[in-house]
């Protein structure tokens, strides 16, 4: 329709990085010895009130062995829906180190020392790459390590599941700013915030998607979207609704202040 946009922007808050994190270690300059070839399954895990424990199934698919560590370390967020980690003892898993042959797989073992709560608990479950130390090689100049680290997000079911979430949005200075404040006692993953805008016969003026991300139990978060002056002007009223993997309702409205489309 004439007069819509669409474009993808990513939450105010910058996301912290998915499940596989490459982390680089600089020594100076341009050699890089390249991470093994290596994959972590499943990607989460869930310990519901029938099972307290899980195993993490891990793949060498290279040609060379390969050292790898794992840390288990307590997930939250602070008041900006940041990322937060801290060191927990609720989590038992064995090995903590492991070396895998080329083409095979090893098994971890995680089990939750804790009983249901009255909120769920949540981790991630870091499996790093270890690096051996390299003799340097004067004739190729410095070396950059690259290790991989997945981290994975494990859930620790309460005695009930209570989700709930509340959804506010406003618009300052061109500007869609959608809160969304999980008010129930489990975590829920917020695929997409969908953005429309309307005029006063009903039409589509303007469409935009906030990609998401995770938001634990008793955390907000807040995702912007700047609205493009031209079709901010043309609207009447803006809908914001959000798509997320729970039977919640994300969805809230509001009237368009003209005065309030320009930056």
């Amino acid at each position: 329709m004439s007069g819509t946009t669409h474009s993808n922007l990513r939450p105010s808050s910058l996301l912290s990085c998915t499940y596989a994190l490459l982390i680089g270690i600089l020594f100076c300059s341009p050699v890089v010895a390249a991470a093994g070839e290596w994959r972590v399954t499943p990607i989460r895990l869930f310990f519901d009130r029938g099972a307290r424990s899980g195993i993490l199934n891990v793949q060498n698919d290279g040609d060379a062995p390969m050292n790898l560590q794992v840390k288990a370390m307590e997930w939250s967020q602070d008041a900006e829906g940041k990322d937060q980690y801290a060191d927990s003892n609720e989590l038992v898993f064995f090995p903590k180190f492991l070396m895998i042959p080329p083409k095979e797989e090893r098994v971890i073992r995680i089990g939750s020392k804790g009983v249901p709560g009255a909120r769920e608990k949540t981790f991630r479950v870091f499996v790093e790459e270890v690096t051996p130390p390299k003799k340097e090689d004067k004739s190729e100049g410095a070396t950059v390590f690259v290790n991989v680290r997945f981290a994975v997000p494990l859930f620790v079911s309460p005695a009930k599941d209570e989700p709930s979430a509340k959804l506010q949005a406003e618009l300052r200075g061109g500007v869609v700013a959608a809160t969304l404040h999980n008010t129930g006692n489990i975590h829920f993953r917020l695929t997409s915030l969908d953005i429309r805008g309307k005029n006063a016969k009903g039409e589509e003026t303007l469409r935009q998607k906030v990609e998401g991300w995770y938001l634990l139990n008793g955390t907000r978060r807040t995702f912007s979207a700047k609205i493009p002056t031209e079709a901010c002007l043309k609207t009447d009223l803006i809908e914001v609704e959000g798509i997320s993997d729970r039977k919640i309702t994300l969805k809230t409205s509001l009237a368009v202040d003209k005065k309030q489309c320009q930056p």
